[in-house]
């Protein structure tokens, strides 16, 4: 197995398996923290894919990775408490 075999395996394990049930959790904290393992899995699987020659389907890896990077925009206030606007 060679270095893209292997980096194959990591994107399939750190970009859906992993994050797939903190992603769908209801704790802000547990999706941040999915958001960011889908974006070491895509950063893996772009890297791989490229360096397979599929320059077409590395492309859908950038798409996911600035959505990962987008999710983990809007749940950067994890922390925070929330407001009561009533």
């Amino acid at each position: 197995m060679d270095i893209l075999n292997w980096l194959e395996i990591l994107a399939l394990l750190t970009g859906t398996l992993l994050p797939a049930p903190l992603l769908s959790s209801a704790s802000m904290k547990q999706r941040f923290i999915g958001f960011n393992i889908m974006i070491i899995g895509n950063i893996c699987a772009f890297t791989a894919q490229y360096g397979a020659g599929l320059e077409i389907l590395s492309m859908a890896c950038l798409f996911w990775i600035v959505m990962s990077i987008r999710g983990v925009w809007s749940n950067k206030d994890y922390n925070k408490p929330l407001t009561n606007n009533n």
